[in-house]
């Protein structure tokens, strides 16, 4: 069963109850009041009738006794009967057409009362005989009987008017509880329908839900559903996005690999050529001197190196702080350049990195920084030149500068490098300085450069001396 059915429903059972349990008391209000008014009535018809027949009943008059008791029914037309006894208890006067009841004195005996009124249960209906003493201590009694016509009438118009009305109510009653339930299931039905939307990751819509006031229930529901739809949104934006950006990254990491690939077969080359020659003498001169083992030995030694600064670089890490010398990182960075920085003819130089203090941060990342920046360096000088590579550092950050003495960067694009996809070389593809940028940002540090058209280039590289909390990797 649905909340709008059981809504209706339990207002229309709590609609017909009130009305019911409200207009039964009414009724029985209302039938007592007529019912002592009937008494009221009955009592000063009988008080009045007995003044006037008193004198009749002490002269044994007959004839005027029945007159009065004419009157009375002419004028009073609910009255069912009168009889009267004289002073020895006996019937003297009576209006009953048929003849007196065998049993009339039993009917409502007054005994030593003054007063009496007996309600009798007869073929007619409800009769109230109201018996009074004409003289005191005497058997002379009045007896007039008296029908609930009236009431039964205002009872059935009672009814004539209550069945409509109650039918009315009920009517109303479930009109009212439709409406009620419609204005509160309504918004909830709307509120069903968007959790659906929410749970098939339809994020960013919001619930169109009327509301009065900042107090109102439902529309500080519909106020937090739209809240939580926004906040749903913008997290899988965020995940998106980062997801997006690593793969930026490993794009732009992998490109990295590709060209430093080129310098590292280069590198392997000479090792493997001096190697192999020294093995084809061997084969014709099996003696091996102590200077051929020493040879072989720097040989697989220098292969080594090699290798392992090239798989410590494509090895994929999570963002992990370690203790970092510069140095010893500005001279892996220079290892995996060797080759593009011989090929290029550069010169490069170091100023003042050894005496750097250790940093904490990503050593991966940083080193993929540098790369970059040394890169770039040699790629600005394709006629060959000079880097230089200086540090200096103060109570909170160390400052890494890379130099180059190149065509420098024209004005109108220096505040496009640092923008993703954003490149002036016919290979590259625009995410290097991008990500180099939010790297050192997820240290806490900063990164820009200074350029001169014609003179050349400096990027600094600002990293604070103390750990700072790990920011998202995207700069957010």
């Amino acid at each position: 069963m649905k909340l709008r059915t059981k809504i209706s429903l339990f207002t229309t059972i709590i609609t017909v109850s009130v009305v019911f349990f409200t207009l039964l008391p009414i009724r029985n209000i209302i039938v007592d009041a007529f019912r002592k008014e009937l008494e009221k009535r009955a009592i000063s018809i009988t008080r009045n009738l007995s003044d006037r027949i008193a004198g009749y009943i002490i002269l044994q008059d007959y004839f005027q006794t029945s007159m009065a008791f004419n009157d009375v029914l002419q004028k009073e037309k609910d009255v069912e009967y009168i009889f009267v006894t004289d002073q020895d208890g006996k019937i003297f006067s009576h209006t009953f057409k048929n003849g007196v009841p065998p049993d009339i004195l039993q009917w409502n005996p007054l005994g030593n009362k003054q007063m009496h009124i007996q309600l009798l249960d007869t073929e007619k209906g409800y009769i109230r005989d109201v018996g009074i003493k004409i003289f005191p201590d005497t058997g002379a009694e009045l007896h007039l009987g008296i029908r609930e016509d009236t009431l039964r009438q205002t009872l059935n118009r009672m009814r004539l008017y209550t069945f409509p009305i109650i039918i009315l109510m009920v009517i109303l009653g479930i009109g009212a509880s439709v409406i009620f339930s419609t204005l509160i299931t309504r918004p909830l039905n709307k509120f069903v329908e968007f959790t659906k939307v929410l749970g098939e990751g339809d994020y960013g819509r919001r619930v169109d839900v009327k509301y009065s006031d900042e107090s109102d229930e439902i529309g500080y529901l519909a106020r937090n559903f739209n809240r939580l739809s926004m906040q749903l949104k913008e997290a899988r934006e965020k995940m998106e996005e980062a997801y997006t950006y690593t793969r930026l990254l490993q794009t732009e990491r992998l490109s990295t690999i590709g060209q430093i690939s080129a310098g590292l077969a280069h590198e392997l080359k000479n090792p493997v050529t001096t190697l192999k020659m020294l093995f084809q003498a061997f084969k014709e001169h099996p003696d091996m001197t102590r200077e051929d083992a020493e040879v072989i030995s720097k040989e697989i030694e220098k292969i080594d190196n090699i290798l392992s600064n090239f798989m410590g670089f494509i090895k994929e890490k999570q963002f992990k702080y370690d203790d970092i010398n510069l140095n010893e990182l500005i001279d892996r960075v220079l290892s995996l350049a060797t080759y593009d920085i011989k090929n290029a003819g550069v010169v490069v130089k170091k100023d003042m990195i050894d005496t750097l203090p250790h940093i904490k941060g990503d050593r991966a990342l940083l080193e993929q920084v540098f790369l970059n920046l040394v890169l770039n360096a040699v790629q600005a000088m394709p006629e060959g030149g000079e880097i230089r590579i200086s540090g200096r550092s103060d109570d909170e950050y160390v400052e890494i500068m890379v130099w180059d003495k190149g065509t420098g960067i024209p004005k109108e694009i220096g505040q496009k490098i640092f923008d993703p996809f954003f490149t002036t070389k016919d290979q590259g593809t625009g995410l290097g300085l991008s990500i180099a940028y939010n790297i050192v940002k997820s240290h806490g540090g900063v990164i820009f450069f200074n350029s001169r058209e014609g003179a050349g280039t400096v990027f600094t590289v600002r990293l604070p001396l103390r750990r700072k909390d790990v920011q998202d990797i995207s700069g957010r």
